[in-house]
This record gives C-alpha cells, sequence and structure tokens, in this order.
C-alpha cells in the first residue's frame, strides 16, 4: 500500500494531544465535591475518549441524576482551566507543518466536545492546521468514530480513499477507518492497550511520533 497519502485524518486525545493531565484534574474535582474517594490512576485515565455520563455511571455506580451532576462539575472546571492541561506531544507540531508544506488536507476526528478541541486548538495557536474538526456534542451523546471519520471525509471531499489514512491511538479510530475502507496508523503513545490495538489489524503500527513521521513522509 502507498505511504503516499494526501488527507490525513488524526484522533485528539492520545494522538496529538496528552490530555491526561487536565482530564484527570477535572474528574478528581468532581469526586471531591461528591465526597467520592478516588480510584487509581490508571481507573481515571478511562476517562480518557468515552462518554462521561457513561463513565461516571459505570466506574462509581451513579445514578443519572448524580451522574449529570457529576459531569457537570467536571465541566465547571475543565471549562475553567483544566483544558489548559492538555500538552501538544513533542515533535507532532513539526510533523503537522511538514504535511502541510506536502498540501496534505488535515482533519481531526474525535470522540471528544468539539468546542473543547476548539479551545485546546487555539491556545496553541493550532487553528489554521486543519480543514476539518469533528468532534461530539456537550449533551453526553454517544458519537460513534465512524460518524466523526465520515463527517470528515465529507469535509475534506475526498475523491479517492485509497489516499486518505485515520491516525489513532484505540481501537475504535482503527475500526472506524476500516468503516469507511480508508487506511490506519495504530500509534502506541497514546491511551490505547498494546494488544488491542494489534488485534484491531491496523494497516500501521508505530511506537513513536518519530515512527510516524517516518512513515507519513517518507
Amino acid at each position: 500500500m502507498s505511504r503516499s497519502f494526501s488527507s490525513v485524518i488524526f484522533d485528539f486525545d492520545g494522538t496529538l494531544f496528552d490530555s491526561r493531565k487536565g482530564i484527570i484534574s477535572s474528574v478528581k474535582y468532581a469526586l471531591d465535591d461528591m465526597g467520592i474517594p478516588y480510584p487509581s490512576e490508571d481507573e481515571l485515565t478511562a476517562f480518557i475518549g468515552p462518554p462521561l455520563l457513561w463513565s461516571f455511571k459505570k466506574q462509581f455506580a451513579l445514578d443519572e441524576e448524580e451522574a449529570k451532576y457529576a459531569v457537570s462539575k467536571l465541566r465547571e472546571h475543565y471549562d475553567a482551566i483544566g483544558y489548559l492541561g492538555s500538552q501538544a506531544y513533542a515533535g507532532m507540531e513539526s510533523l503537522i507543518c511538514a504535511l502541510k508544506a506536502k498540501s496534505c488536507k488535515l482533519a481531526i476526528a474525535t470522540a471528544k466536545p468539539t468546542i473543547y478541541a476548539e479551545k485546546i486548538l487555539v491556545e496553541n495557536n493550532w487553528q489554521t492546521y486543519f480543514d476539518s474538526l469533528r468532534g461530539s456534542s456537550l449533551k453526553g451523546e454517544l458519537y460513534p468514530k465512524e460518524r466523526t471519520i465520515g463527517e470528515a471525509l465529507e469535509d475534506l471531499k475526498v475523491m479517492n480513499k485509497e489516499k486518505v489514512v485515520m491516525i489513532g491511538d484505540t481501537i475504535y479510530d482503527i475500526k472506524g477507518a476500516q468503516h469507511h475502507g480508508i487506511a490506519s496508523i495504530a500509534v502506541n503513545y497514546g491511551y490505547g492497550k498494546t494488544q488491542d490495538l494489534k488485534d484491531s489489524r491496523p494497516n500501521y503500527f508505530v511506537e513513536s511520533i518519530g515512527e510516524l513521521r517516518e512513515l507519513l513522509l517518507s
């Protein structure tokens, strides 16, 4: 398969940005408010990606109203300062600039609420890099990756799917790419589990941004 991609779609958390610090601090803020003890760091990290309402219900056995309240407190903190805890992975901006120099169209397809992704891009002066940003709403619905990838493909006006690749750190990114018949690259520096990623059968598997750069630019 050709590595000469003209359109590149990125996941957000765990692929472009390390969002762990901001999200975990916001989860802890909500738990403090409700008097709930913190679980392990691994369990807190599991909040990165899935819908928040579902995560609070699953991890803490909260009912609907309790979970909605927890989400509201988390967002109170995240809106104020939590989003500032997202840090671009070292070397990622350089890679994006190199792709832009090759006239690649770039997009983001994420489960993250669009408004938060936009704020983080602006905070990092990345808002001009991407031709499309597709995420979820703040209402807590589960937006399948197939949906956001499909919307990004429409925005990019893709004519040849063989020239498109989806890059992400979870099986949802890989399965979403497969649903649309486009290539996928699994990155093993994010939050996904290594064996799960390999079992999802991505077209390419990389351990670092250096390997990702070599793959996309060679």
